[in-house]
Order: structure tokens, then C-alpha cells, then sequence
């Protein structure tokens, strides 16, 4: 019998089993996973001088396996393991002759199942063929490289340098913490990542994380000074739905963001005609749609893209024109324009038919009116606060559909005094930068600047509470870009600045942004 150092069955991570809809039992839903009878396990967890080809593991439950073959490993990967069961209990075995004076763990990455609920946890059984164990311990954290917020669940992996074997790995717990056991010194290649399929490699779509130059040298037990920055790939770019709406335009929705995207409606490009609603993941794309009847709608966005086709009958047309403030709290600050939105392109109007009123005393105060595009630009001398109504009769605006039915829309011009005024002291970054600013979790201002500034300010502010990022703009193009494991590009950094700053109306607070120091 294989003399041992502990009598514990080693529960890696279990973080919180994952209940999922199971057979209905009639009781209360079981929240733990099949748990190890430590003191039946044969041999031991961390026994050395390991001679046999087959490990036995009672569980206290009856318990199902989920895909053995891949969500099993042993490493060093010097043998292929065979799963059976025998009622409540695990039979590991291999056929392979192992090294001699070596660590050996055997990794059950959400292999064992209950029959309910289908809980499931990580384990890790550690023995040596050797008279000790290696028992080196290493900890890193692991944040999201967008919010800078902590990540669990996210496998912390270690691999060899030149053949690119597993060599140890853990999950994050609710810290974002994952701790790595039974390691021998040396140097590693380090990658943390969202494993959606259990197989203990990064894929190019799953999250993940790494070092500057990858790797970390552990001489001895620690923990790795920085946190490893989590992010997403960049994502292909891809059309969601595209949905006609009468009289003349399409809805487009988009899985990623865009920035000036490039528009093809068939053969004829037409950005000018678009315009974001809301979120930069949906536009709305005006089109003529006298001849309009099927084909394809083609996006590009930075390097990707993407076309979808489209049909289009001719009662689906029918619509009525609508005018809308560009606005959508139909309240306008100072330096916006005072515009209005139709749903179809203008070719003319006639401001004999369209009339401004202020509510106060209903008096007319309207002036002039331009149009460009889909949209009416109002002049209108502005003072104080006031709230104003504007009305088109009967056909103030023809487009290329039809003529515009009588409508009347209320509206708010404030003045300077609603609103505050932040002067950010940004002079300590000295490279280019995007700063962004926060009421809550809404962007309400975004300022890319590429040469060293003193002082930003950032007027119409409504009174509130104001939070900032500033992100490292590398490659100077306006915008934070995520990395890539291939080239092993980090994301760029962001600072988060999350002590709130108060905006007061008619006021200018001053705020000062120090950089924080990090390293990658």
C-alpha cells in the first residue's frame, strides 16, 4: 500500500454548485454536488510512492459524467484516463506507465454530475510516483480589463513554455482568487480564461487574460503581484435583425458596437442617410423605397463586416410621415441644435406651415427653419429656460414618399443656469487618452484627446453625482480597444476613477485625474 501525507480528498474549487433545471423530486432542490468520501478513497489524495494504474473514489450520491473523455485530464498528460461507474462510485484508470519521481494531478473539470440538478464541481487528486510531493503554491487575481472589477470562475492555467503542455491550472473563486497547489518551481507560460467547454484551452472566442510577455517564473510559494486583465475578443461584427419600417427606412440591430460605420443598401452606399438609435448597436438607415423590393444590406465597421438580405412588399410602405425632436427627453441644452427628426429623407418645406409657440403667453417666436437630410433645424433666439410647442400644418414637409400630416410637438429650450460645468485636470497623462464621464452607469461625456492638455471642461451637466474612466488610448484612435492572445496584445488600460464628484447647477467644480500606477 502507497504510503501518504494527507487524508483529504482535495476540492479545488468548489464555488457555489450551479443548480440547472433536473428532474422534478418533489423536495427541496439540492444545492451541493456529489461530494468524495475522503477516507474510502483508494489510494489516499497526495499519497507518494504511487505504483498502480487505478484510482477508486466513492461519492456520498449517485452521480452522472459529464463528456469524461475531454473534462478528465491528467497532468502531465503522460497517460489517458478511462472513467467507469459502479453505482456511487468513480473508477479512474490508465494503461500508460507513468514517470518515475514525478507529481502527478488528476484534474474533474465539472465532470461529476448529481442526477437532479446536475450540480458540478472542479477536483484535482494529486499523487507522486516519486517519496514527495511538489508543494509549491502560487495565487493570482484576475479582473475584467473594461470595469477593473474582480472575476470567478475563470481558470487560471499554467503551461510549459516550449511544448505548450497543461502543467497545473485553478478556478477563481468569488474574490476573483485562484490558488494553484503541487507545483514545481520554474517558469511558466501564465493564461486565465472563461472555459465554456471544459477543455482547459483558451479559444479564440472565450475571455482571457495574460501577462505582458506571458510568462511567470515561480521560485517559490507566492503571489503574482498584478492582477491578470480578463477581455473579450473582438467580436466579428454581425447584423441581428433588419426590420423595414414605412415609409422609408430600415432598423438594423448589430451584436458589437459601431463607429462610422460604412452603409451599402445593394449596390449604393449610403452612410450619410444613417444614424444611431440610442446605442451604437442599432441604426436607422433611410432609404428611397420607390423601387425597393429585395436584396442585400452590407455593414463594415474597422475590420469586419457583415450583409444580410432583406425583402420588402409593397403594402409593407404604407406609412405615415412622423416628426420627431432629435432629443429624446424632447429637452434641448444650449449648444444643441433645436432639430427634429422625420422618418423619411426631406427634399422640401415650407416655413409658412410651421410655427413656433411659446407656452407661457402663446406667443409665435418662431423665426427661420433649414433642412438637411431627414432633419428640420430651427432658429430661435435663446434666454432663460422655456418651453415651446412647434406645428406643422398639412404638408410643411414633402419627402421622398409623400407630404407631412398637421402635427404639433412641445419641446424645452433650457438655459446655461440648469446646468453645471466640470474642469478636469487631466495634465499629469502625457499620452493620448479618452476620458469618459459617468452619471451612474451612463456615458454622458466622451473626450478623446490625442495631445497633452492641461485642463478639459465639460459643460451642460445636469446636477448629480459624476464618476470617471480614462483609458490609455495606445494606438491614439479615440477609442478602447481589447487585446488578442495570437499577437499577444493587451487590452488597453483603463483608469477608473469611482469616488463620485457632485455637479451642482450654474457651478464649475474642479477635478483633479492622477493616473494610477500599474503594470501589466
Amino acid at each position: 500500500m502507497a504510503r501518504y501525507s494527507y487524508l483529504i480528498f482535495t476540492l479545488v474549487l468548489l464555488l457555489g454548485s450551479c443548480a440547472q433545471v433536473g428532474v422534478i423530486t418533489g423536495g427541496e432542490q439540492d444545492l451541493a454536488a456529489p461530494k468524495p468520501i475522503a477516507e474510502n478513497v483508494q489510494p489516499p489524495n497526495a499519497s507518494v510512492g504511487f505504483t498502480g494504474n487505478q484510482i477508486v473514489i466513492p461519492f456520498d450520491e449517485y452521480f452522472t459524467l459529464s463528456s469524461p473523455t475531454t473534462s478528465i485530464q491528467m497532468v502531465p498528460p503522460h497517460a489517458t484516463i478511462n472513467a467507469s461507474v459502479d453505482k456511487k462510485t468513480l473508477i479512474l484508470s490508465w494503461e500508460e506507465t507513468l514517470r518515475p519521481n514525478t507529481t502527478y494531478a488528476i484534474y474533474l473539470n465539472n465532470t461529476v454530475k448529481d442526477l437532479s440538478e446536475k450540480n458540478d464541481s472542479i477536483m484535482q487528486y494529486v499523487f507522486s510516483t516519486g517519496s514527495t510531493l511538489d508543494s509549491t503554491t502560487f495565487s493570482a487575481s484576475v479582473i475584467d480589463a473594461f470595469t477593473n472589477g474582480t472575476v470567478a470562475e475563470v481558470v487560471v492555467a499554467l503551461y510549459d513554455p516550449s511544448t505548450k503542455t497543461l502543467v497545473n491550472f485553478a478556478q477563481t473563486d468569488r474574490t476573483g482568487v485562484a490558488n494553484l497547489n503541487y507545483l514545481r518551481t520554474g517558469t511558466y507560460e501564465l493564461i486565465a480564461f472563461k472555459d465554456e467547454n471544459n477543455d482547459l484551452i483558451a479559444q479564440k472566442t472565450e475571455e482571457v487574460g495574460f501577462l505582458a510577455n506571458s510568462l511567470v517564473s515561480i521560485d517559490s510559494s507566492g503571489v503574482l503581484s498584478t492582477p491578470i486583465r480578463l477581455f473579450s475578443p473582438e467580436e466579428e461584427l454581425e447584423i441581428l435583425s433588419a426590420k423595414f419600417e414605412a415609409p422609408a427606412s430600415f432598423l438594423v440591430e448589430t451584436n458589437v458596437k459601431m463607429i462610422a460605420p460604412t452603409v451599402f443598401i445593394d449596390d449604393l452606399r449610403i452612410d450619410s442617410t444613417a444614424t444611431f438609435l440610442e446605442e451604437p448597436t442599432r441604426l436607422r438607415i433611410l432609404v428611397n423605397p420607390a423601387n425597393l423590393s429585395a436584396g442585400k444590406i452590407s455593414l463594415s465597421a474597422g475590420s469586419t463586416s457583415d450583409t444580410t438580405t432583406y425583402r420588402v412588399l409593397e403594402a409593407q410602405k404604407k406609412g405615415a410621415i412622423r416628426v420627431s425632436p432629435t432629443q429624446a427627453n424632447f429637452n434641448f441644452a444650449p449648444s444643441q441644435d433645436l432639430s427634429f427628426r422625420a422618418n423619411d429623407v426631406i427634399t422640401e418645406i415650407d416655413t409658412a406651415l410651421i410655427q413656433v409657440i411659446r407656452l407661457e403667453d402663446s406667443v409665435a417666436v418662431y423665426s427661420n427653419a433649414t433642412f438637411s437630410g431627414s432633419e428640420i433645424y430651427v432658429d430661435l433666439p435663446r434666454t432663460t429656460t422655456k418651453q415651446y410647442r412647434i406645428d406643422f400644418q398639412e404638408g410643411a414637409i414633402t419627402t421622398t414618399t409623400g407630404k407631412s400630416p398637421k402635427s404639433s410637438l412641445p419641446f424645452t429650450v433650457n438655459s446655461e443656469k440648469k446646468y453645471g460645468i466640470l474642469s478636469i485636470n487631466v495634465a499629469s497623462y502625457t499620452e493620448p487618452i479618452v476620458l469618459q464621464v459617468f452619471k451612474g452607469t451612463k456615458l454622458v461625456a466622451e473626450k478623446a484627446m490625442t495631445t497633452t492638455l492641461d485642463r478639459v471642461k465639460i459643460p451642460e451637466l445636469e446636477a448629480g453625482d459624476y464618476t470617471f474612466k480614462v483609458i490609455r488610448d495606445t494606438n491614439a484612435n479615440g477609442r478602447w480597444d481589447t487585446g488578442n492572445l495570437e499577437t499577444r496584445t493587451l487590452p488597453e488600460q483603463i483608469d477608473p476613477f469611482t469616488k463620485p464628484t457632485t455637479v451642482r447647477a450654474n457651478w464649475e467644480i474642479e477635478v483633479e485625474l492622477l493616473p494610477i500606477e500599474t503594470t501589466p
